[in-house]
């Protein structure tokens, strides 16, 4: 836990503003979801409206988790769905009382299906953006059972695989998220077997309440929302994920302020990363101006072809992208996150062992290949020669099977989809034997 110096150092790292920021860092969830409140669910999500929908498939995916939200403005057409694990959808409303309000469509179809077909797993996505209903909701027994019974309900419709709750504002329920996560997760595991449940968690704990490693012991996972460093409440301009440098960033503060659940709980850990950048005016044109104007928040889709054309600089200290233009007297900077810097992310939870990563949000990155390349070269899983349903791993339970009726009838042995190779013969020598045993025991992983 910070100690009060620690705290009010906080308050002087480049990009926040004392007055402003108060000790919650202002989250991208709740201010995009405030900024489109009055804008329609997108077509292409309820493209397949009152169809039956799929089963989950098997997924030939990545070998670790991707989760990406996707917000109910934006299209899902250019979601690699061989590429994520995990597909957000953001969101149902929830009140104090435990009732639902908006749900923005769902159940939406088209996404549930398509995602099901490539094996991918379909979260709803509840939130709550206001702490004293916050507090109503998860203090009250009643109300709880409620929103239980109705997001069940909520879940069963769209045929969802699991729930992430985000909730966000205010500094004082925090002291009971703990057990109500413990609640929900059983009774949903209980009610609707094999769901999943889990929570977008601070990157930084500002309110200095949060039991993080209890948090993690009480779901299946926590989606770190390891971004707005930066944002409109900042006096100067600066990144809005740093991996490095400055009072707060990722490698040191978050993965600190994580630092008993990766110890005990990495598995559960999924690190967010940013789509989405900002703009300021400034007065100069240096990295860590003194902003005139916040103008608000950018897209990577557009940033990436915007920073071609004004000149990509790269920001050393926080390891981020930026770019600059002058307009009269006064600069305009964007602060962004790009495939160089997304990628070192990438590699930190790789390094730390963490279940996956995720991003607010999917089709920020618009038709661009650049952030799907990134997650295909450090997630996508390379089929083994043994590796016979091409899930990443070589096993008894699953594999084993597969190889002696290869072996057994290789003429008539069919590779699972997705595989396109012939797994059986281990050595491509066109023959089946001993040899091909032997090299499917040494690749055995359990």
């Amino acid at each position: 836990m910070k100690t009060a110096t620690t705290i009010l150092l906080l308050f002087l790292l480049p990009g926040a503003s004392s007055v402003d920021q108060g000790l919650e860092a202002r989250s991208v969830h709740r201010t995009d979801a405030n900024a489109m409140r009055d804008t329609p669910t997108h077509p292409d999500l309820l493209r397949d409206a009152g169809q039956p929908i799929v089963p989950r498939g098997t997924s030939a995916g990545p070998c670790a988790t991707v989760f990406g939200y996707l917000p109910y403005w934006e299209s899902a057409a250019n979601v690699r769905y061989d590429l994520i694990t995990h597909i957000a959808c953001f969101s149902v409303e929830v009140n104090a009382n435990g009732t639902l309000g908006n749900d923005h469509g769902w159940p939406w179809v088209s996404v549930i299906n398509d995602a099901h077909q490539a094996g991918v797993k379909v979260i709803l996505v509840a939130t709550l953006f206001n702490g004293s209903n916050i507090d109503t909701l998860i203090s009250s027994p009643t109300n709880k059972a409620n929103f239980f019974a109705n997001i069940k309900a909520k879940m069963l419709e769209g045929n969802a695989d699991g729930l992430n709750i985000d909730f966000e504002s205010g500094t004082t329920w925090q002291d009971e998220i703990n057990d109500f996560m413990a609640e929900l997760t059983a009774y949903l595991h209980a009610e609707i077997p094999g769901s999943e449940v889990t929570i977008a968690g601070p990157a930084v704990n500002w309110s200095n309440r949060w039991d993080l490693e209890g948090l993690a012991a009480s779901c299946d996972g926590i989606f770190i929302m390891g971004y707005a460093f930066a944002g409109s409440w900042s006096s100067v301009t600066g990144a809005n994920a740093p991996l490095t440098g400055g009072s707060i960033n990722i490698t040191d503060t978050v993965l600190d302020e994580y630092a008993s659940a990766l110890a005990n709980h990495p598995d559960k850990l999924i690190l967010g990363v940013p789509y989405y950048g900002h703009e300021w005016t400034t007065t100069s044109s240096s990295a860590g101006a003194t902003v005139s104007t916040f103008v608000g928040s950018t897209r990577f889709r557009d940033d990436q072809l915007d920073s071609q054309t004004h000149g990509r600089l790269w920001h050393a200290t926080s390891q981020t992208p930026w770019y600059r233009w002058q307009v009269g007297a006064s600069w305009n900077q964007i602060w962004y996150d790009d495939a160089e810097s997304l990628g070192l992310k990438f590699d930190l939870a790789v390094t730390h062992g963490l279940q996956g990563v995720g991003m607010w949000a999917l089709n920020y990155d618009g038709a661009r290949p650049e952030l799907w390349d990134e997650i295909e070269a450090r997630f996508a899983c390379v089929p083994t020669c043994c590796d016979m349903n091409c899930d990443g791993a070589v096993d008894v339970a699953n594999d084993l099977p597969l190889f002696v009726e290869a072996l057994l009838a290789p003429a008539a042995y069919i590779a699972p989809p997705g595989c396109t190779i012939e797994p059986a013969d281990t050595n491509d020598d066109q023959a089946y034997d001993g040899r091909d045993i032997d090299a499917f025991i040494s690749a055995l992983t359990s």
